[in-house]
């Protein structure tokens, strides 16, 4: 979702963000020391750059190749963002793939960089000096500010004036300002200002000293407006009282009504807690709340037993003496005190860890919103500068609860209604001198260790490498002989007791006692134990080896993995004097399994799992599932070995890993370490800043598991897992659907209606299919409607609406944005990198089915759709949508066919941007071809001419499936595609009448340009159609408008000397589809079986479910489809005569098959077998058709299309030899998704 006005907020308390991007690095091949980049023999360092390419910054040039073949080489080139043979990425951390792609880059015997389809030892590439990959290196966009780029990150390096750039630049700038440009070439001049840490442009609270920026011009979305922030060392906005919300509203007040502003509210969905973006408290609910600081003042002091001493305070925690929130208050002021202020992470460490504190308690605390509803104050009148609500607190609506108390585990708070007794904390300032009465907190532990349950800790003074430390650490005297003197092993409540121990402190990490040095997937204590407890922080652990610290500040107890040769100062832990180590539970037998149930490998404690492949209508999101797992006694699985699961069939399911908080690392929802991960290469990736829920997926390859991070909201199976011995509770009754069903299939949500079409549509008929319905094609208002949405389709595309464009202030970027029923487009949520608006045609949009953001098309591809309309609309009801032909004619030279003026030029070549251009300077356009009656009518005029025409890019057509399949010229055109865009359809015979050949744009060729028809011309009477023979090429056609059976048609041809006609390639067949459509009537042609005239049927039109097995004469119908009829039926017929000779059977094939070094497959010998000038090889690897299809291609072959009995008696006698082991093979021909039509690939044949 994007919003196009952003507020940011900044003061001089926030915390600061430090936004970098690596430094450049080299690479190397270990295996022979040889450079990826390299001139006149110096090694050339290089840097991740935006749009995952590699920045050359010496040469101010990309790392590129010249096709995606193997064998290209990899060179330097112009920086292209849009070009997918310059982006890159990580394969098994130091081997780097085409995007995308599996291929590799692979250093030569000489030297040089080409791309490779294996991996190899000269494949591994790692940075000079290290044995790091690439990706161990970031990039991080820097997002633009004020300018016209409406704030998109800038692009580097971009072209200005002659010069490239690689960074902001303050060159033409006023102000001296650095600035940057968003698109590489500049072309069409957009820009803004590189963030900086000045606020002098800033609006100033003269009161408080805040600064605030209004982005009126930027449309981000809620992640990218966050970092923009950070960027400039402020934060989103948050609001701590009412002066701050009166002076924010008075700077937003001349803003539209109806916009949308982000502030740095998020909801954790996981614990359904609000929470701040910048760590501030969520104390003030009208918006944000107030300021956080790093300050590090450890304050000392004493405190009399039984009162404990923390950072100037002491605390006592009542638990039996529950009293209401009023009396407990009474009951501390008594003291000397008030009810406990909490104020920082720190303190509410403390409490968890320090007092006694148990996960069953409730006890009151000192913040209440009795004075002003809604605004959370302590009893103290301590400022609010923390909060750590349970889920879904506070309880807001209800005006009764006004006091806070701490609960449950992790010490969460929740309000309550004061009148309630439960027991309390307090809090007084401690004393400066001591009373001799004081409680001992650090018995069997030496001076200068601080005491925690029965362990004593201590943090070094100096900063050390990890295993320094940890070396440090073993060579104390205080570590008893019994006991593993070693870095810090650790539980929740430890790290609690660390965070109040280091947590304010100016360092910003220290050293535990974690890392995965013996085994990148494993984390493991210095004592080789594993942990039990994890704390991650956010993009943590990672794909890195590194040794494990506690941050500080901000990020108080979240661990971090870095480079175990950084200098930290670390902590040190043993058992205290007169502990003794607890020692193991005795070993108990193991629990019986329950029926369906598995026990997981490599797992001490007993769990058992089991999958639930469910029905694609069963199956859950994310929180479904886990909510399933827990209401039956489980959770979702939590894996924590690569052997959790050996035998696994299926393909992808939920576990119970997800991020719940922006702000920390990966977690599992049972609360178990995270302790190992399997993330595909690549993962997790968060992709438009919305995954934070992971799947594991099989890799059919390699027969084991990976994980990615997807949207919590996708439709998924999933594992639960159970203790062994556990009886599974019932399964919990299917969740209720959110919406109702109307008796015609509409769905009503929140005061509209829905209709899923899941007809295939271009963008003007599925509009037409709803408005027909009282409906429109949806627009889309608010997150909540989009996840709606997507969650009901899931598994196909979406049209949403046509988007339409103009030119503002000369910037094609600028564009206007509206749904077709006329609303106001205030709200977005398009895929990352969309709309790109290519060439500038593509007018419609698409609603993703794996993740249902937003993709810009062309707007004749075709969908299925979503309509909506007002839930007061009668169910069953249908409304005529007239359809008025236009009217008018065309001047001269223009012709008119259908309701558009077409002109050919054949006597002028351009290229394909100037053909363009001359086509908009007649007041049209490059034709578009939306239908096979405008196909054929180019068919039968290019029978007369000899050039080719040029056709706008195959992204900017909107044509039916079967032009796109059948017209394409057999040259490699998947290939070709990637790195050629722009078509001419031919007009030559050889080649194909009516094919398109992928050519440069830079060619010259004629062209064909279409417009509106021109009301002030006449309309042209409609023409009529010739019963007399027309002829095309070497064949002449002649319709015979009477009515007869197939043999009486055939007869009449014959008296004609003629035949019923052969449609033997796509021109014959396309001015025959001309003839039955005008005609509206089906026609007769000349297949019975086999051709009358004994061609062979190498060419075909099928329609659905044909041809029939009972049926054995062929018609082509209106929709120039080929059907089987009866021989009885009568029906018109075309007629042929022609000049191509009937080519004679050879018997003599030349050539040889090869002997294919690379037909080893899963260690399999292949052999080519030949037949009639073919060689085939049977593969009995077991594969899907898709992979079957690649793996022949990557032999050089196809799957086997079979022509004729002959070579289908071949296959058969050849399969025979496979029939006690093998009952099918895949073969070439396969069902069409559009039309339901079957087609053989025939690429070589």
């Amino acid at each position: 979702m994007k919003i196009f006005f952003v507020l940011y907020i900044t003061n001089s308390t926030v915390f600061q963000y430090f936004f970098s991007t690596d430094p450049q690095f080299q690479l190397i091949n270990r295996a022979t020391g040889f450079c990826l980049v390299k001139l006149n023999n110096f090694c050339l360092s290089m840097r991740w750059t935006s749009g995952d390419r590699l920045l050359v910054q010496y040469k101010k040039k990309c790392l590129g190749v010249q096709g995606k073949t193997v064998g290209s080489e990899v060179n330097f080139y112009d920086c292209d963002e849009t070009s997918e043979l310059q982006k890159w990425e990580c394969k098994n951390e130091t081997v780097i793939a085409l995007k995308g792609q599996e291929l590799y880059i692979n250093l030569t015997a000489d030297n040089s960089a080409v791309l490779s389809n294996k991996v190899g030892p000269s494949s591994h590439l790692t940075i000079s000096g290290t044995s790091s990959g690439a990706c161990t290196r970031t990039y991080t966009e820097l997002y633009t500010i004020e300018g016209n780029a409406a704030g998109r990150p800038c692009m580097f390096p971009f072209f200005y004036k002659s010069n490239w750039y690689s960074a902001c630049t303050a060159f033409d700038s006023a102000g001296n300002r650095k600035w940057c440009a968003v698109e590489t070439k500049y072309d069409h001049e957009l820009w803004g200002y590189c963030p900086t840490n000045s606020k002098e442009t800033w609006n100033k609270d003269p009161t408080t000293g805040a600064s605030y920026q209004l982005n009126t011009q930027s449309a981000l979305t809620w992640d990218q407006a966050d970092a923009s922030c950070k960027q400039q060392g402020a934060s989103l906005l948050s609001i701590s009282n009412p002066h701050e919300q009166a002076y924010v509203s008075g700077k937003v007040t001349n803003l539209h009504s109806t916009l949308n502003l982000w502030v740095g509210l998020i909801f954790q969905d996981l614990d359904y807690v609000w929470k701040w973006s910048n760590g501030n408290p969520y104390a003030y609910l009208n918006w944000d709340s107030g300021k956080f600081s790093f300050k590090f003042q450890e304050l000392t002091g004493f405190c009399t037993a039984p009162w404990i001493p923390y950072n100037g305070h002491c605390f006592y925690l009542y638990r039996n003496e529950t009293k209401k929130w009023s009396d407990a208050q009474k009951a501390c002021r008594k003291e000397g005190g008030d009810l406990v202020s909490i104020r920082n992470v720190e303190d509410q460490s403390f409490i968890i860890s320090q007092l006694g504190y148990a996960s069953t308690d409730e006890l009151w605390i000192g913040l209440n919103d009795r004075n002003r509803e809604r605004l959370f104050v302590w009893s103290d009148h301590s400022p609010v500068s923390y909060t750590s609500w349970d889920s879904r607190e506070p309880t807001v609506t209800s005006e009764q609860e006004d006091c806070v108390l701490i609960r449950g585990e992790n010490g969460n708070w929740a309000d309550r209604v004061c009148e309630e007794k439960h027991g309390f904390i307090c809090m007084k300032t401690s004393d400066s001198e001591p009373s001799g009465d004081e409680v001992e907190l650090n018995a069997g532990c030496k001076t200068g260790w601080k005491r925690h349950g029965s362990y004593c800790y201590f943090v070094g003074t100096e900063t050390k490498t990890f295993h320094e430390a940890n070396d440090d650490c073993k060579s104390s005297k205080s570590y008893l002989a019994a006991s593993n003197p070693s870095c810090v092993n650790i539980s929740r409540v430890d790290n609690a007791f660390l965070v109040s121990l280091v947590g304010l402190r100016p360092e910003k990490h220290f050293w535990i006692g974690l890392s995965n040095l013996k085994n990148r997937e494993y984390f493991m204590w210095t004592n080789n134990a594993y942990p039990r407890y994890t704390h991650w922080n956010t993009h943590m652990p990672g794909h890195v080896q590194g040794c494990v610290a506690m941050a500080t500040g901000h990020s108080a107890g979240l661990w971090d993995v870095l480079p175990c040769t950084n200098k930290e100062k670390y902590i040190c832990k043993h058992l205290a004097e007169g502990e003794a180590l607890t020692p193991a539970p005795p070993t108990t037998a193991t629990p019986n399994c329950t029926d369906g149930w598995t026990k997981m490998q490599s797992r001490v404690s007993y769990l058992l799992f089991k999958i639930f492949p469910e029905a694609s209508e069963k199956r859950k999101t994310w929180y479904e599932a886990r909510d399933y797992c827990r209401a039956i006694g489980g959770d979702l699985v939590s894996i924590h070995s690569k052997h959790t699961f050996v035998h696994y069939r299926h393909n992808q399911y939920w576990i119970g890993l997800s991020a719940p908080d922006p702000d920390t690392g990966y977690v599992w929802s049972d609360g178990s370490p995270v302790n190992f991960q399997e993330w595909k290469d690549g993962e997790p990736n968060n992709e438009n800043n919305a995954e934070s829920c992971a799947q594991m997926k099989r890799n059919y390859w390699e027969k084991t598991f990976f994980w990615s991070d997807v949207h919590c909201e996708k439709y998924n199976n999933w594992v639960c897992q159970i203790h062994a011995g556990v009886t599974p509770k019932p399964a919990p009754d299917p969740v209720t659907p959110e919406y109702n069903t109307t008796s015609d299939g509409w769905l009503e949500w929140n005061g509209a209606q829905y209709y899923i079409n899941k007809n295939l549509m271009a963008m003007e008929d599925a509009r037409t299919f709803c408005r027909q319905r009282h409906g429109d094609l949806v627009s889309i208002n608010s997150e909540a409607e989009r996840i709606f949405l997507w969650k009901q389709y899931a598994t196909v595309l979406v049209i949403l609406s046509q988007i339409f464009y103009r030119h503002l202030n000369n910037f094609m970027f600028c564009v206007t944005l509206r749904w077709m029923d006329g609303s106001q487009l205030l709200f977005q949520s398009w895929q990352e990198n969309q709309p790109d608006f290519k060439n500038f045609d593509e007018n419609c949009a698409f609603m993703a089915y794996h993740n249902g953001f937003w993709h810009d098309s062309s707007c004749g591809l075709e969908y299925a759709s979503i309509c909506k309309r007002s839930s007061s609309t009668p169910a069953n009801t249908t409304a005529a949508v007239p359809t008025v032909p236009p009217k008018g004619g065309c001047p001269h030279p223009w012709k008119k066919f259908n309701s558009k003026c077409y002109s050919i030029i054949d006597n002028q070549n351009l290229t394909w941007h100037d053909a363009r251009e001359k086509c908009k300077q007649k007041g049209g356009n490059l034709v578009s071809i939306t239908s096979r009656d405008v196909e054929g009518l180019f068919h039968f005029h290019f029978t007369q001419i000899s050039i080719s025409i040029l056709l706008p890019s195959p992204l900017l057509w909107s044509v039916y499936d079967t032009t796109a399949t059948a017209h394409k010229a057999n040259n490699s055109v998947l290939n070709k595609l990637y790195f050629k865009n722009c078509f001419v359809i031919n007009t030559k015979p050889l080649v194909g009448i009516g094919k398109w050949i992928l050519k440069s744009c830079n060619d010259t060729n004629g062209f064909i340009c279409h417009r509106n028809l021109d009301t002030s011309q006449p309309d042209p009477p409609e023409p009529t159609i010739s019963t007399n023979y027309i002829k095309i090429l070497n064949d002449s056609i002649k319709v015979v408008p009477r009515q007869m059976k197939w043999d009486k048609a055939a007869e009449y041809c014959q008296n004609d000397d003629a035949l019923l006609a052969s449609l033997r390639n796509e021109w014959t067949q396309a001015y025959v589809e001309l003839l039955a459509l005008n005609l509206k009537a089906p026609l007769w042609f000349g297949l019975h079986k086999a051709y009358v005239d004994r061609w062979h049927l190498t060419f075909s039109r099928w329609g659905k479910n044909e041809p029939s097995k009972d049926r054995s004469c062929v018609y082509m119908d209106v929709d120039g489809r080929w059907k089987t009829a009866h021989c009885n039926e009568t029906l018109m017929s075309v007629c042929m005569k022609s000049t191509d000779v009937l080519p004679t059977e050879s018997t003599l094939f030349p050539g040889v098959c090869p002997l294919d070094p690379e037909a080893t497959i899963e260690n399999k010998n292949y052999i080519w077998v030949p037949f009639r000038g073919y060689c085939y090889i049977f593969i009995t690897e077991q594969k899907g058709w898709q992979e079957a299809s690649t793996s022949c291609v990557a032999h050089g072959g196809m799957l086997a299309s079979i022509e004729d009995s002959a070579e289908q008696e071949f296959l058969e006698s050849n399969l025979r030899t496979f029939q006690d082991s093998y009952t099918s093979f895949w073969i070439g021909l396969f069902k069409k998704h559009f039309k339901g039509e079957s087609l053989f690939i025939i690429y070589g044949k």
